[in-house]
């Protein structure tokens, strides 16, 4: 070969080389914006349902990994919510899950499957992952999960700088997300029993009326108060008063299910909407949130004094699913002081 030739070899192949290096340069660039991108996402999402919607599929499209996921430590980021599993992308599990897995604060890597503890094997062909955990002022509040079917993939994951930042920037983002709840729930929340307040009443009443439309399910809606609160608070004062209003509340909470919901309309007037299901017995409800006052005011020295009456108003039964939920305060309230005008102590509408 002449050496005219080599040249020209050696420019090919040197042109060869720069077109894989721009190649190379161009994709790292363009994974760079999809990671901006992803950043950007989960900073603007506004709920944890966005978050499975946009940042979760934007990372594993962006990529090239089959699946996303984030687990969330439930006993910080307490969200409310109906399922501890969102969409198979966002998993609860109490603390105790992170401590046992992150024996340290630092990203694990590999393929073999065995390492991972069953609460994160969410992914049923798992080849090789990545999972970094989120902190908070040194707990670990989350963790981010990668899952690739590729076994070479995660078997090497090389700088963890990558993950590190967009950690920091999940963290803030679900941090965001949690102070945005808090407040939210600290407004519909009664500040001295705990319970739901009037402002949630009418948001929880057509949450109702939704699930009864979609599903079918009806649902009962309670408007109850003490009978000669008055004489109490007269006798007593407030604060003897207002423990009576608490230890009404916890009680009422004990004994009722998980899926219905209590709340404080004001003063002496509380709220309980019972969903309807196989189980139900809205008679024995009543009479058991009856018990629990007796015993509120047995222990305060007030059997025979004060009571509880209320009005009770089931959907659809006594009004049509379209019905507004002012409607059913207006119903369930008159019924409540039928209550009251025919002797107290008891229910009417059951």
């Amino acid at each position: 070969m002449g050496r005219l030739d080599t040249v020209i070899k050696e420019n090919r192949e040197l042109k060869d080389e720069l077109e894989k290096l721009i190649t190379l340069v161009r994709e790292n660039e363009a994974k760079h914006g999809g990671f901006r991108i992803v950043e950007y996402a989960f900073l603007l999402s506004g709920s944890l349902a966005e978050v499975t919607e946009k940042p979760l599929t934007y990372l594993a499209e962006i990529f090239d990994i089959d699946k996303a996921v984030l687990f969330l430590n439930s006993d910080i980021l307490d969200f409310e919510r109906r399922t501890d599993n969102m969409a198979d992308k966002i998993f609860f599990h109490p603390e105790k899950v992170f401590k046992y897995f992150f024996l340290e604060k630092r990203p694990y890597s590999g393929k073999d499957t065995m390492n991972i503890i069953s609460e994160f094997r969410v992914e049923e062909q798992i080849g090789s992952y990545l999972i970094a955990p989120i902190t908070e002022n040194g707990k670990i509040i989350a963790a981010l999960a990668l899952f690739s079917k590729d076994t070479e993939r995660f078997e090497d994951s090389g700088s963890m700088d990558f993950v590190k930042e967009l950690s920091f920037v999940v963290m803030v983002a679900l941090k965001k997300l949690h102070n945005t709840e808090i407040i939210y729930r600290q407004a519909r929340t009664d500040f001295l029993t705990g319970v739901y307040n009037k402002m949630a009443m009418g948001e929880l009443i057509s949450a109702q009326i939704s699930r009864h439309q979609r599903y079918g399910k009806g649902f009962y809606f309670i408007m109850a108060d003490i009978d000669n609160f008055k004489a109490i608070n007269d006798r007593e004062g407030h604060l003897v008063g207002d423990n009576i209003l608490v230890d009404i509340c916890s009680g009422f909470r004990k004994n009722l299910r998980a899926s219905d919901i209590l709340g404080r309309f004001g003063g002496d007037e509380f709220f309980i909407i019972i969903p309807e299901d196989e189980k139900v017995n809205i008679a024995s409800i009543c009479s058991k949130l009856g018990e629990v006052a007796g015993e509120v005011f047995e222990k305060t020295g007030y059997k025979g004094i004060a009571g509880i009456s209320g009005g009770v108003v089931a959907i659809p039964k006594d009004l049509p699913a379209g019905t507004e939920s002012v409607e059913i305060v207006k119903l369930a309230d008159s019924r409540l002081y039928e209550s009251k005008n025919s002797g107290k102590n008891k229910f009417t509408g059951i």
